[in-house]
């Protein structure tokens, strides 16, 4: 029997209920002991199981919905295949032409962290915003992979020195620069993204990490995604939502913001800058 308190701790208990009780009543008091431990225990152990079903953000979100995730992969290689055709000089200028426009955003402005990614393949390129926000003096912040599918965080200071490529073929903190940021800190995250509509959805990759990291922080700290133009759906479209997607702020594109405030003279929402195509 382990009542969680060690050889020196049971023996004056015992030696107390001998002076108290006597040594009759030791055995009975002790299985009393033995089965209120042992409820307690079951008791955390059920509360806990509990617990971790309701509110385990590291454990995979099923969709609601099978059609949701037909559609949603649908739309991934529709725009995966978009992203690609922009030529290596086009890349180049529209994601310089984001860097730009993200610039000009006030909760960017003042925001002394950013949560920011490193692009791999056709993603917008970041990597010479990470280099002027490090000039800048802003603590730049990248994720990484857990092994079940969470996300990390890692302070970097140096963006050839302190990053590295995944199995998946995504840049992440090398080792030594991992875990050294608390999430709480975080004053700006920038998201990435296969594709996102007018009204801000995203969609990612499909892992989910983005969503299940950002849900405690939507409403707390400013989300924003980037993307090129190509990537945004028409004015007509929108993408499937399942109950954990996670909604954008505001998304950058190589043509501004896409998300038009509500005019201070008029109650209806300015409807938001149409994409190209």
């Amino acid at each position: 029997m382990n009542m969680g308190l060690d050889f020196s701790e049971i023996a004056v208990i015992l030696v107390l209920i001998l002076i108290f009780f006597g040594s009759k009543e030791i055995p009975n008091i002790v299985r009393q002991a033995a089965r209120f431990m042992g409820k307690v225990r079951m008791y955390t152990e059920k509360v806990r199981k509990e617990l971790n079903e309701i509110g385990n953000l590291n454990e995979p979100m099923p969709s609601y919905d099978q059609e949701v995730i037909r559609k949603k992969e649908d739309l991934r290689q529709r725009f995966i295949a978009k992203r690609k055709e922009l030529s290596p000089r086009d890349h180049a200028a529209k994601s310089a032409a984001i860097w730009e426009n993200l610039k000009k955003e006030p909760d960017f402005a003042k925001a002394k962290s950013v949560l920011v990614y490193v692009e791999a393949g056709a993603e917008v390129a970041t990597r010479p915003a990470i280099v002027e926000m490090l000039a800048l003096g802003k603590r730049v912040v990248l994720p990484y992979t857990n092994e079940d599918s969470s996300m990390g965080l890692g302070e970097i200071t140096d963006l050839e020195k302190d990053i590295q490529i995944n199995g998946m073929g995504v840049y992440e903190p090398v080792m030594a620069k991992r875990n050294n940021f608390f999430k709480s800190d975080l004053q700006f995250i920038i998201c990435p993204a296969v594709a996102f509509d007018i009204f801000g959805g995203r969609l990612g990759r499909g892992r989910g990490c983005y969503d299940r990291f950002c849900k405690e922080l939507k409403g707390r700290v400013p989300l924003y995604g980037i993307a090129f133009d190509c990537q945004i759906l028409g004015p007509d479209e929108r993408l499937p939502f399942a109950y954990h997607d996670i909604v954008m702020d505001q998304v950058i594109t190589e043509k501004g913001v896409l998300i038009a405030p509500p005019q201070e003279s008029a109650p209806q929402v300015v409807p938001p800058m149409q994409p190209a195509g």
